[in-house]
């Protein structure tokens, strides 16, 4: 009987730590997307669902001080629960003290989830999954845009960050735009939420795309090769 080949696949900060990485560590990185850890809760979810609502509320920071209130009430069993509490308001207290540019505080626009999380690079299917997917009109014409919050420790260095944030641009492209929307990359944003920085993607992300194609065509190679 012939076993099913299982298509490469990668989320976004795995695939944007793999393009620097060390031949080691390229290996590690397929080897657990090959067989991620399942989570009965999503970690930061509070924290994460207090973000966008954060930015749908036109950046009215009670949502913020709510949640963390609310994470410091919580009752929790275990060390990962009370792990992800402290990390929560920590992830907290550092987005409140980030600017979004002044410019998305002046268009109207509307949010909504994105249906499909994915798209196709090279061969592999990356999972973006942005946290808010952003539409407006100006002018006659519509736009796109996206933010992605990364809620993690350590931090990304400029290049990461730009070529995350071109990633987003990327997949509003191939998998959110409609006919005739135009894709704003001045309103692709990658949130490194504990470093307090937003990263826009460029005007132009052609030099960000061939890197990360580069780097799928590597990674679709060890996939085939790793356990």
């Amino acid at each position: 009987m012939r076993l099913k080949t299982i298509p490469p696949r990668v989320s976004i900060n795995p695939l944007i730590a793999f393009v620097e990485a060390t031949e080691r560590r390229k290996i590690s990185i397929v080897k657990g997307q090959k067989k991620p850890l399942i989570f009965k809760v999503a970690p930061y979810a509070t924290a994460r669902g207090a973000m966008k609502n954060y930015v749908k509320g036109d950046f009215n920071e009670e949502c913020i001080y709510d949640a963390i209130k609310k994470l410091k009430s919580r009752c929790v069993s275990s060390e990962w629960a009370r792990n992800d509490v402290e990390n929560s308001i920590l992830a907290l207290r550092h987005f409140i003290s980030i600017n979004f540019p002044n410019r998305v505080g002046k268009i109207h626009c509307s949010f909504s989830k994105p249906e499909n999380k994915d798209c196709l690079c090279a061969g592999v299917q990356i999972t973006v999954a942005p946290d808010l997917i952003m539409r407006w009109e100006d002018n006659g014409n519509r736009y796109v845009g996206a933010i992605k919050f990364r809620i993690v420790k350590n931090k990304l260095n400029f290049t990461a960050g730009r070529l995350a944030a071109s990633l987003l641009s990327y997949y509003l492209q191939k998998s959110v735009a409609e006919p005739g929307e135009i894709v704003d990359n001045a309103h692709c944003f990658f949130v490194d939420v504990m470093d307090d920085i937003i990263y826009p993607a460029p005007l132009d992300i052609s030099p960000s795309l061939e890197i990360i194609n580069n780097a799928c065509y590597e990674y679709s190679t060890l996939w085939n090769k790793v356990a």
